[in-house]
């Protein structure tokens, strides 16, 4: 019983997100006056094209910019790394990213509930 347990886990996708579009902020990389925010993706049944309308807040909780980000495609099961910069603003400046809206989304998983996490601790991600 206890093999069968560990193999049937070892079959489950890695990012430990629910069925539909997940999507996580994995680090920040300061960059001169830049920001950047690196986020890994992956949709359970494939996305041919992704646009989330997303905020940016500082510490204080005032909107620094509300902007799109462009995941393009996510296939099906496959985990894709995407990056955004943030120009203008420091990432120490950064304290919460808002996914407000899909914008747009062409495959099956468009209809799903949209996942999100974080794993920079002095970052929150919600959507």
């Amino acid at each position: 019983m206890f093999k069968k347990t560990i193999f049937a886990l070892c079959l489950l996708p890695s990012f430990g997100f629910a069925d539909g579009i997940n999507i996580e902020l994995n680090g920040v990389e300061p960059r001169d006056d830049t920001c950047r925010m690196v986020f890994t993706a992956q949709s359970t049944s494939g996305v041919e094209g992704l646009i989330v309308e997303t905020a940016i807040f500082n510490t204080s909780g005032a909107v620094l910019m509300l902007t799109l980000f462009d995941f393009v495609d996510l296939p099906a099961g496959s985990l894709r790394v995407r990056q955004f910069d943030i120009a203008g603003q420091p990432c120490a400046d950064v304290a919460r990213v808002l996914f407000n809206g899909i914008d747009s989304c062409q495959g099956t998983d468009c209809t799903a509930a949209l996942s999100v996490g974080s794993k920079v601790d002095s970052v929150e991600v919600l959507g």
